[in-house]
């Protein structure tokens, strides 16, 4: 009788496991986020370069390119990073919510430079109820 007890447990302790995982971003909401730097209006200036489930998380990495080629200085970019960060999260909270899915969601905003690597400027997150401001990277 108590291996009955002993199976049951288990039994319980390993469905209220699955439960009670993440839900998996299907491939078809990840594609959507990858799009939304395909629109008229943004596709001069934001490239969509990374979109990933990490589990209770979603990270989403976004370029930022000037229309000129490049931004003369890092204080050029931020506005840009600002706004464009903002302008995806919210989108993507949609995006995702029309899956049924609500997890932690971070939009991290780099430039490209010219002779090669990126500078890292910030990023915006949603922590699945409310909205962060941007905030600017530290380099350490």
């Amino acid at each position: 009788m108590k291996k009955w007890y002993l199976v049951a447990t288990i039994l319980a302790t390993v469905l209220l496991a699955i439960g009670c995982a993440p839900k998996p971003i299907p491939p078809a909401a990840i594609s959507e986020i990858y799009a939304m730097s395909e629109a008229e209006a943004i596709k001069g200036y934001v490239e969509v370069k990374d979109v990933s489930d990490r589990g209770d998380y979603c990270y989403i990495m976004i370029y930022i390119k000037s229309p000129l080629g490049e931004f003369t200085t890092l204080e050029d970019a931020l506005p840009h990073a600002k706004t464009f960060t903002k302008t995806f999260i919210e989108d993507a909270v949609k995006i995702l919510g029309r899956y049924d899915i609500n997890k932690e969601l971070g939009v991290w905003a780099q430039i490209p430079l010219k002779e090669g690597g990126v500078t890292i400027l910030g990023h915006t997150e949603y922590d699945g109820k409310n909205f962060k401001d941007f905030e600017l990277y530290e380099y350490k």
